[in-house]
């Protein structure tokens, strides 16, 4: 293994070939394959460099060889450790777990042991819904003119219902594709969707009827969830209070004058 920060002359283009070939047979390129490509690159960029430039190529190469080798170490030995503990905990996979250590998969191989702990932490609930569904289709078949065959689903049903869905999916696609907008332009978001789903249809028409029904259950779900528009209502008017009128003033008798007083 090369040492990053060793004194050692930058290995010629055949010692740079011998190591990355090395590496490769161990599995390193797997460990980050974009970074191995890299490094198979510059090796073959200071094959055909000029003399001038092969140099300055030569000793990126080794810092870039140096580095990967240890990294490509430290992977190892805490795969190494990794694949002791899960072959202790999981015997069954422990042929599988090997070969992929020995291949370089370091990522298949902790992939694999998480899935493995994944069903065994699912096993407990697995074997509760078994027991239930068992439990269900026994009551229903000991309850009087009750056939067991007639608790599960008959699969001429199954393929019925598969089909009709499909020729429904199918029908709505149709007719949105005649709802399409006219004349629209690349970018337009209707007949980019409209693309997208007869694009869908063509690879996996399966994938189609599933996220069409994925969609309305959606598009129910908003719907149930919209509030009802709030009715507005008229403000009332309030009556008016009723203006007292003042009473008329009554008219005054006319004063008699004094000559009359006096005859």
């Amino acid at each position: 293994m090369i040492e990053a920060g060793s004194n050692v002359a930058p290995p010629s283009m055949s010692g740079g070939e011998d190591l990355l070939a090395a590496l490769r047979n161990d599995g390193a390129h797997r460990l980050d394959p974009a970074r191995f490509h890299f490094i198979e690159v510059l090796a073959q960029r200071a094959a055909e460099a000029s003399d001038s430039v092969r140099p300055i190529l030569d000793e990126k190469l080794h810092t870039a060889l140096a580095d990967y080798s240890d990294r490509f170490t430290q992977a190892q030995q805490a795969a190494s450790a990794e694949l002791t503990r899960l072959c202790t905990a999981h015997p069954g996979l422990a042929r599988e777990l090997r070969r992929l250590f020995v291949a370089g998969d370091y990522r298949g191989l902790q992939r694999l042991g998480l899935q493995a702990a994944h069903k065994k932490a699912e096993a407990p609930l697995a074997a509760l819904n078994r027991h239930i569904r068992g439990s269900t289709q026994d009551t229903n078949a000991n309850s009087p003119g009750a056939d067991r065959a007639a608790t599960l689903e008959m699969k001429s049903v199954v393929r019925f219902r598969e089909v009709w869905l499909k020729m429904a999916a199918e029908t709505q696609l149709d007719k949105a594709m005649e709802r399409g907008p006219d004349n629209a332009g690349p970018l337009n978001s209707h007949m980019l969707v409209l693309r997208s789903l007869a694009l869908m249809r063509k690879v996996s028409p399966d994938y189609l009827r599933r996220f069409l029904s994925q969609m309305e259950s959606l598009l129910w779900l908003e719907r149930a969830n919209e509030k009802p528009p709030a009715v507005e209502l008229k403000p009332v008017r309030k009556a008016r209070p009723r203006e007292e009128k003042e009473p008329e003033p009554k008219p005054r008798k006319p004063a008699a004058s004094r000559g009359t007083r006096g005859g």
